[in-house]
């Protein structure tokens, strides 16, 4: 198999996992029972490619206009921001999609909806899956930063963190993480302190959190980023099959230059990469093993 259609199979192979996690049927091996799964990105990434499998894309879809009420509309158009996919056309038909079946409002332009039937096929029985706590905390305290703060506060609860940092984890602005961290901390669930100069955030009372909304997973895969990663370097692989060997490694190298802080968010471990037309296979071997590792974590 070419290393650019294996990259595609595992980055299938990743996302009918996690949407088997959301309810949807799938003859893919559920293979993150224990990571917390987050809505937001792979929606994202499914509507943006979802030239990838238009069955997988309608599956999705259907998911959305029945368990829509669970998505964040704000984050997501924070994540499509982030990524510079908020007017991706395919993105876009998605939403168009998605708003005409739902009074979701989701940013579709002038984009016509797709040629989609729902069939309400996907099924979520409950939420007390650890893969589902994401959806578990949204159905406990409503969808918003303060939902994404108590998970991103779970998932590393004796770390204290500045505003900016969880702004960056929860993908919601820093004002609206001020606003709400203010509360928890009232309430008794967050302490600030001050450290160089700068107010840090943490956690308290965490075992009586996380018996609330326990079962709690064992793995907390930074997915927003991971799949801002996995965009980057499809996108690339995607433009560059037309294009020549060299051409393609100049692009690569820049890619890895140019978006460290991305990888390094999404604790991705870069290649050392040589000059030269070798760079393209090095990096497209690289890629896959990448995407095989998060399928079949």
């Amino acid at each position: 198999m070419a290393a650019s259609s294996a990259l595609r199979e595992h980055i299938l192979d990743l996302l009918w996992s996690q949407w088997h996690e959301l309810g949807i049927s799938s003859t893919v091996p559920r293979r993150h029972e224990d990571d917390c799964i987050d809505p937001e990105p792979l929606i994202a990434f499914t509507a943006v490619h979802g030239d990838l499998d238009a069955r997988l894309r309608d599956e999705s879809i259907d998911w959305v206009l029945r368990y829509g009420t669970y998505v964040s509309r704000a984050r997501l158009k924070n994540i499509l921001a982030a990524w510079g996919a908020l007017e991706n056309p395919r993105f876009r038909e998605y939403a168009a999609t998605v708003n005409a079946g739902s009074h979701a409002g989701w940013p579709a332009g002038r984009a016509k909806a797709l040629a989609f039937r729902p069939r309400a096929r996907a099924l979520l029985a409950d939420l007390s899956a650890p893969a589902l706590l994401s959806l578990r905390i949204r159905a406990l305290f409503g969808v918003g930063a303060r939902a994404e703060l108590l998970r991103s506060l779970l998932a590393r609860p004796r770390e204290a963190r500045t505003a900016a940092e969880l702004a960056i984890d929860t993908s919601y602005g820093k004002r609206n993480v001020l606003n709400e961290l203010e509360p928890l901390r009232f309430g008794g669930l967050v302490k600030s302190f001050r450290v160089a100069n700068a107010d840090r955030y943490q956690l308290v009372r965490i075992d009586e959190l996380a018996a609330l909304l326990r079962p709690l997973p064992s793995q907390f895969t930074p997915w927003t980023q991971v799949y801002a990663s996995l965009h980057l370097v499809l996108d690339l692989v995607q433009r560059g099959v037309k294009r020549s060997d060299l051409q393609n490694a100049v692009d690569a190298l820049r890619l890895l230059e140019e978006q460290k802080t991305t990888f390094a968010r999404a604790d991705v471990q870069l290649p050392a990469m040589p000059r030269g037309a070798e760079a393209w296979r090095l990096f497209l071997e690289w890629a896959t093993e990448y995407a095989r590792s998060l399928a079949r974590p």
